[in-house]
């Protein structure tokens, strides 16, 4: 009897870990620092909180590099990313916005406002979608079945992304990896974006 149960007890456990591994695979997430060298398609980086691990590019990564921008550059009908922090009053207020260029070269990152980060010391969101209205600092981008409103303090920094290839990826840049995810060797990144000014990644 003791015997059955621990084969059963064990099963269950490989079946557990099993269960654990695809979703450590499945786990979508938000990567960003320096990167510290550059060997073909893998990188090794410092993350915001001084960790340092590899980042394999996809061999279809989307890569894009960053050209400074206006809040008067997003017209209604726009794509836009948003890095968001949440408001004591439920609102939310932009600290980065991006600005796609070619929509068709771009991946979705993700398109839930539940989908939080931690922050150092506050939860930050990714919204992403089209620009509905664009008028007395505040974006509103359509949501789902309806609409969201996002406050843009004056001195937000606003960015275009411009389409790149992986050659543009070098050492010494910061980057942001919106939709990584975790493999057994580090991350595994289908889209970055590089730049050279850490203010460009809200570090």
């Amino acid at each position: 009897m003791i015997a059955i149960v621990r084969s059963v007890v064990g099963a269950a456990a490989v079946v557990l870990s099993l269960v654990a591994s695809i979703a450590v695979a499945q786990l979508s997430l938000q990567l960003r620092g320096t990167i510290e060298s550059v060997d073909n398609q893998t990188l090794l980086v410092k993350a915001r909180d001084g960790t340092m691990m590899n980042v394999k590019l996809a061999d279809d990564v989307h890569v894009f590099t960053l050209n400074k921008a206006s809040l008067a550059d997003i017209k209604q009908g726009s794509l836009v990313g948003i890095i968001a922090k949440n408001q004591m009053d439920g609102s939310q207020k932009a600290v980065q916005v991006y600005i796609f260029m070619d929509e068709h070269m771009h991946e979705p990152w993700s398109r839930d406002a539940n989908s939080s980060v931690l922050g150092e010391d506050e939860i930050v969101n990714y919204i992403e979608d089209t620009v509905l209205a664009n008028r007395d600092q505040a974006l509103t981008i359509k949501y789902k079945e309806s609409e969201k409103k996002i406050t843009v303090p004056a001195n937000v920094r606003v960015v275009m992304l411009v389409p790149a290839t992986a050659a543009d990826v070098k050492a010494g840049q910061y980057f942001l990896a919106p939709k990584g995810k975790q493999v057994s060797l580090g991350v595994l990144a289908s889209t970055i974006i590089v730049g050279n000014d850490s203010a460009d990644f809200a570090m």
